[in-house]
């Protein structure tokens, strides 16, 4: 099951268990002429492996967490997916799909005409791609590993590789170094010849 807020705020006036009555019977709690349009928006998703419950009110709340919260609610009692189109907003809780696909599948819908919002979801929902973020970790880190070493490998082919730097032998330093120079032993016939 999807985590849940901590608090969920139900407006007073949604009666609860009788919304999950409702869903328990065929899934969709509307009103009657929405109703057959919106099972088989229902019976699509199911088609395709997914447990999909609406509710469809015309109240329009003050906040609009509070249509979340209700499919909160109902969904910790149903599983699936609950969506809640409400009068001015549209609030969604699943275990099947994550809160950012939810999201997504809200811009620009038809919320004014719920059965084709319900279509509209259940089309959006299901043709989103998953994008694998592991494996794509995994693919960036290995090109990036590749370039490296096929980098690597051209700089010392070339020879413009940087080269470990070697300090000379202490008697090279010697024969090399100007009489009187700091650092550098010199006798006194150096100097006087």
């Amino acid at each position: 099951m999807a985590p849940t807020p901590l608090m969920t705020i139900v407006p007073p006036d949604v009666n609860i268990p009788d919304l999950q009555a409702g869903l328990a019977d065929d899934g969709v709690v509307a009103p009657p002429e929405m109703t057959p349009k919106i099972l088989q928006v229902v019976a699509e998703g199911r088609d395709k492996g997914y447990d999909l419950h609406f509710v469809v009110t015309d109240k329009v709340y003050p906040r609009i967490t509070y249509y979340r919260d209700i499919a909160t609610e109902l969904q910790q009692e149903t599983g699936g997916t609950v969506i809640v189109l409400g009068g001015n907003y549209i609030g969604s809780a699943s275990d099947e799909f994550s809160r950012v696909q939810l999201e997504q599948t809200t811009d620009n819908l038809a919320i004014s005409n719920p059965p084709l919002a319900a279509e509209q979801m259940l089309d959006r929902m299901t043709e989103q791609t998953q994008v694998p973020w592991t494996v794509v970790t995994l693919v960036l880190i290995l090109v990036v590993a590749v370039g490296a070493a096929v980098a690597r490998k051209l700089q010392l082919r070339k020879g413009t590789a940087p080269r470990p730097v070697v300090s000379p032998a202490a008697d090279t330093v010697a024969a090399t170094a100007t009489p009187g120079r700091a650092g550098v032993e010199s006798s006194e016939d150096d100097i006087h010849d």
